[in-house]
């Protein structure tokens, strides 16, 4: 078992006061308790890096850090200050997991919103600009995001660019928290955004992150606190860890064995109906098609942004030629957007698409409804249970009720679109089975993830480049490298 580990970052050894200061904080929500005591320290000049599965406390830390939420008892001091002001902490900036950007208003005007103290108020159109395209500029050198851009226009990815610079613009910026930012982003992106995280830790600033990925987590971070059930349970020298090591602390044992090499699945047998059809062309041209027989798991996979989601989009509306099963259910890849109603609690948000399956003659039955809700809360352990506000729950917990709904109606084919984007290990276990499950019972699932790694988990996989298919793997195949090596490959050598 993992003990608490000292840590000798250069911040620390100097024996400087923290920077951040939290001890013995609890928060409630209602019946339920965010955080149970949590206390630790962050020092200027560190990257602290916070992990823990959903629900384990860590967005709430993170809002009564940033100042939006108090605590209920224990204290909080930032930088001397231990109330923070209308506007939160001075010196303190969060870009936030589930984005909190006007969708409505361009790029610039969101950056004037949250920068009017540091943005003159004459002229500011241009000096809210220029400051918005700069920060974008040096984070993210190859952005095509523009000013007058309106967010709503923009991709998943482009929001969480906007989002993180935003954050970031503050003359009096001491500490900057990231919580969960690079869900979203692309490879290169992931790494300009640590260049910068590195660079700033380097002229002084404290940095936290919060992240599932805990490769990226070792790799950037000094510090490593694990939290679970709203208390930070060990803090560990970031050299000193390993993943396993992380994953145990979290309580991961029964992860680790549900998502091991030995989980993955065989090539399904190609004699059963063919249930999707999706014509396609190779990436030197020829005519191919993305099939899919039921009771099989078909992975879309590749870098992102090279039309997997685009291939769902024209399952889900049936655009063309595409064959598909007459009932379909879609997991979206933007949950705040386009996956929770945010005016409905869990039961609702659950049984919406169940709903003609449950009626009789037009008229609800809400025994069966309350029966299927209560079967499964308790089937995906969804915290909070059937009456919680459905945006009181963790982003984690909130996925599970999306893919739950999914999964609750009648459709023979589900389509998922990342759908595990920002969701903790044990979580991504349990619907990782889930899928395999239901695949068993004979429904065909169509699945698109930014990871390669949860590919291993389907019987097959088609890579993508640029809206073509680079190349098919099956079973034991699909891996890592073979899906890198496909996505990179010359077109002679992806067709062959």
């Amino acid at each position: 078992m993992l003990t608490h580990t000292s840590a000798t970052t250069p911040a620390i050894a100097a024996g400087r006061e923290p920077l951040v200061q939290v001890r013995r904080a609890v928060k409630t929500y209602g019946p339920t308790k965010a955080l149970s005591g949590v206390t630790l320290d962050v020092h200027a000049g560190e990257v602290f890096g916070v992990v823990g599965h959903n629900g384990a406390g860590k967005s709430t830390l993170m809002r009564v850090l940033s100042g939006l939420d108090a605590i209920d008892s224990g204290s909080v001091q930032i930088g001397g200050v231990s109330t923070p002001a209308e506007r939160g902490f001075p010196g303190v900036r969060m870009a936030y997991q589930e984005g909190s950007l006007a969708l409505e208003l361009t790029v610039y005007e969101n950056i004037y919103l949250s920068s009017k103290s540091w943005i003159p108020d004459r002229r500011w159109h241009g000096a809210a600009s220029r400051r918005a395209m700069a920060r974008l500029d040096e984070i993210f050198p190859d952005h095509v995001v523009g000013p007058a851009d309106y967010v709503d226009d923009l991709t998943l990815a482009d929001r969480q660019m906007v989002e993180i610079s935003r954050a970031t613009i503050a003359d009096d910026l001491r500490l900057l928290i990231l919580d969960e930012p690079t869900e979203s982003l692309s490879g290169s992106a992931v790494d300009h955004l640590y260049d910068y995280v590195r660079k700033l830790r380097a002229s002084g600033h404290a940095i936290i992150l919060v992240s599932h990925r805990l490769r990226e987590v070792l790799s950037v971070c000094d510090r490593v606190a694990v939290m679970k059930d709203g208390a930070v349970v060990s803090t560990h020298a970031a050299g000193s860890v390993t993943e396993q090591d992380l994953f145990l602390a979290m309580g991961g044992e029964v992860a680790i064995q549900k998502t091991g090499n030995g989980a993955r699945p065989t090539a399904t047998d190609s004699s059963r109906p063919v249930c999707v059809k999706v014509p396609m062309t190779t990436v030197d041209g020829a005519a191919t098609q993305i099939v899919a027989h039921k009771g099989e798991v078909i992975g879309l996979a590749g870098i992102a942004g090279q039309g997997q989601e685009q291939v769902l989009d024209r399952l889900w509306r049936r655009n063309g030629d595409v064959q598909a099963s007459a009932a379909l259910a879609y997991v979206p890849g933007d949950r705040q957007r386009s996956g929770i109603l945010p005016i409905w609690d869990v039961a609702r948000n659950l049984t919406i698409t169940a709903l003609p399956s449950l009626s009789k003659n037009g008229i609800r039955q809400t025994e069966k409804e309350n029966a299927l809700v209560a079967e499964w809360v308790e089937r995906l352990k969804i915290r909070g249970g059937a009456s919680a506000a459905i945006t009181g729950l963790s982003g984690g917990n909130q996925q599970k009720v999306i893919v739950a709904r999914a999964f609750a109606s009648d459709a023979d084919t589900i389509l998922l679109d990342d759908p595990f984007r920002g969701v903790d290990v044990h979580t991504k276990a349990e619907l990782y089975q889930l899928i395999k499950s239901e695949a068993q019972k004979g429904r065909t699932i169509i699945w698109y993830s930014s990871e390669n790694s949860e590919m291993q988990h389907c019987d097959r996989a088609y890579v993508l480049r640029a809206g073509r298919v680079a190349g098919e793997l099956h079973g034991r195949d699909i891996s890592d490298e073979r899906i890198i090596s496909l996505s990179f490959a010359e077109a002679r050598e992806a067709h062959a």
